[in-house]
């Protein structure tokens, strides 16, 4: 697997930019272009995996104000 594949794996994971890059083994100035490669792809960057919506702050700034997103009672079995 390339380094550029297994930074993208990994920061997608939720691994955070310095964690992956020592667990590659890169060196600083690559490690910098990947996170840069990383965060400018279309899907890439950190929130990628988050619904738009949760990236919309005043959405979540109105939804708090009115209570906030409603809770569901545990199942029980």
């Amino acid at each position: 697997m390339g380094a550029s594949v297994g930074y993208a794996a990994l920061r997608h994971a939720g691994v955070p930019p310095a964690r992956a890059a020592a667990e590659l083994r890169l060196p600083p100035f690559r490690a910098l272009r990947l996170e840069r490669l990383f965060r400018a792809r279309q899907g890439g960057g950190p929130g990628s995996m988050k619904p738009r919506y949760a990236r919309h702050g005043r959405h979540v700034a109105a939804v708090l104000a009115l209570g906030g997103y409603p809770v569901l009672p545990e199942r029980r079995r």
